[in-house]
Parts: C-alpha cells; sequence; structure tokens
C-alpha cells in the first residue's frame, strides 16, 4: 500500500511541477483574424514578450518573434498573415506573466482553440 502512496505522489509532482515557476504557463486567448493577432486590446496591458509558431508539412516556423518590448494596445496587435490549415502555438508575456495559447485555423479562417 505504501508504493501506490509513492507512485501518487510522484505522479503529482510531475504533472504539478516542484514549485510556482515549475508550472506551465497558463491559457489565456489571443484575438486572430485574417491580417492581425491581437494579444491584448486594454491600453493598461504591457506585453513584453511574444513568441507565434508553427510546424507546417513537417518544418518548423517562427512567425514572429519580439523580445524585451514594451507595447500597449494598439502597439499590442501585429499585422500577419496566417495560412489556413495549421495549427499555431503561442508563447507571450503580458504585465510580467507568461501565457500560452494554441490554435487552429481552417480553411474557412474559423479560428479554434486546441489542447
Amino acid at each position: 500500500m505504501v508504493w501506490v502512496h509513492r507512485a501518487l505522489a510522484l505522479l503529482l509532482l510531475a504533472v504539478a511541477g516542484c514549485g510556482v515557476r515549475d508550472r506551465a504557463a497558463p491559457w489565456r486567448a489571443i484575438f486572430v483574424d485574417k491580417e492581425h493577432v491581437c494579444f491584448s486590446m486594454d491600453k493598461k496591458d504591457v506585453l513584453s514578450r511574444y513568441n507565434i509558431s508553427s510546424t507546417q508539412d513537417g518544418i518548423y516556423k517562427e512567425f514572429a518573434v519580439k523580445e524585451h518590448v514594451s507595447f500597449s494596445y494598439p502597439d499590442s496587435c501585429i499585422n500577419l498573415t496566417l495560412t489556413p490549415g495549421y495549427t499555431y502555438g503561442v508563447s507571450y508575456t503580458l504585465n510580467n506573466k507568461n501565457y500560452r495559447y494554441v490554435f487552429f485555423v481552417d480553411n474557412q479562417w474559423h479560428v479554434k482553440r486546441t489542447l
């Protein structure tokens, strides 16, 4: 019975991480349309880093990367044309908090969150 408790404790530790910084960034949606990506439309928010990437036809591509910036709306929206039919991964820092978001753009330009 002790081994069950140890196995459960190890599983919980692996899933949760050891400390606050070990956990994966929380999900936070962004706005995506045919020509723009907006991380926030609130002028009080400050965007300091972002990365938008995708693997397309077996090739990893970074579509937009910025670090060490300080953007507020409207500069927290970027002009970016994404290719439909692919899944995109986003990581970004807003108000000194890291976030992530993964979405799929279908061929009719419907944007769907994925996990």
